[in-house]
């Protein structure tokens, strides 16, 4: 429906370096140290092979690519592969693991291993590929696309290929009885071994914050309606942190506990890697958004207007969404909300 947006203001462990406990940062370099958080990532069939798939159309032999926060090198593996030379960046300790692999499969000539924050490393020339995959929960958490954007306007030739090269936010109204318990503020509307817990319930929908979620395709009252979507050869950091209002037309009587959003990215060559609902499931899964629960019609109207700004303090790495809701009925406004949500990394 309505769609408006403005962009504004112990083996492998014996291949580990150590960390930098000068680094301010430390902390969260040394979690993609752990060789756990890989599996995850690795292990996630329709992440990986969708890179691959992209890497192997797009790379051509003597290509050059830049490969952001690598971890265990595989989409540096992908391209050397495919012929090209790769500089492979990573301020992680798992980076000596990356060694490792490179060398088990063959492909250590072909890919420098470069332990360092991409902000600080020089490269000899300017790559033909920059790939990353840069994408937290809902997209934005992490804010790691900071780092890739930096190295895009330093070291992409002109005629470079970003890989994601797009990306697009979606968000949906849902309604999961048990999402509101277990993740909303549901818990609190009945007894908590026998004592009266709702006054809770208030204070926490001025706490509230995201999590990642198993939407069923059942839960949505309405399909999922576009927020945003960037073009990462030429938008910039800023466009990130927007302001984006979308409508709904609810389809059948239920009850709205939420929102649920999720993100697909362009790879290159007509493979795009897709986090909805409707498709096989990834480790990000589904962003869930609780609120307070509200009856609502078939044939009513929902408007959401999504702000998403950066944090001032705490964890910068994690946005903050500011969520103003309305539902019309009939002609006639009947409710209105304001929200805000803490992103997680979880």
């Amino acid at each position: 429906m309505r769609n408006s947006a403005s962009n504004a203001p112990a083996e492998i462990q014996a291949g580990l370096e150590p960390e930098d406990p000068m680094d301010s940062d430390s902390e969260y370099f040394a979690s993609y140290g752990d060789p756990g958080v890989h599996r995850l990532m690795i292990a996630d069939h329709a992440r990986t092979d969708a890179y691959r798939r992209a890497i192997e159309a797009v790379v051509e032999p003597g290509m050059r690519v830049l490969d952001v926060g690598t971890g265990t090198g595989i989409l540096a593996l992908f391209a050397a592969r495919a012929g090209a030379e790769v500089w492979a960046v990573d301020e992680s300790s798992i980076l000596g693991v990356a060694r490792e692999l490179a060398e088990a499969n063959g492909l250590a000539s072909r890919v420098h291993f470069l332990r360092d924050r991409v902000e600080s490393v020089k490269l000899p020339h300017q790559v033909d590929l920059l790939v990353s995959e840069w994408m937290g929960f809902f997209a934005l958490a992490e804010c790691m696309f900071r780092s890739v954007y930096v190295a895009r306007d330093r070291h992409l030739g002109p005629d470079g290929r970003m890989m994601p090269s797009d990306v697009q936010l979606f968000l949906a109204p849902i309604e999961d009885s048990q999402l509101h318990v277990e993740r909303g503020v549901g818990l609190w509307q009945r007894p908590v071994h026998g004592l009266d817990f709702s006054p809770l319930m208030e204070h926490e929908l001025h706490n509230l914050i995201t999590s990642a979620v198993d939407l069923p395709q059942s839960s949505l009252l309405s399909p999922g309606e576009m927020l945003l979507e960037l073009d990462c050869r030429t938008s910039s950091t800023a466009d990130f942190f927007f302001e984006s209002e979308v409508g709904f037309t609810i389809e059948r009587p239920g009850t709205l506990h939420g929102f649920g959003g999720w993100f697909d990215v362009g790879l290159g060559s007509d493979v795009r890697l897709a986090t909805s609902p409707f498709v096989p499931q990834t480790h990000w899964r589904q962003s869930f958004f609780p609120i307070r629960p509200l009856a609502v019609y078939e044939g009513d109207e929902v408007r959401v207007q999504l702000r998403a700004t950066p944090k001032e303090h705490g964890d910068r790495r994690l946005p903050i969404y500011f969520m103003d809701l309305w539902i019309d009925r009939e002609g006639d406004e009947v409710h209105r909300a304001f929200y805000s949500h803490e992103g997680s990394f979880e």
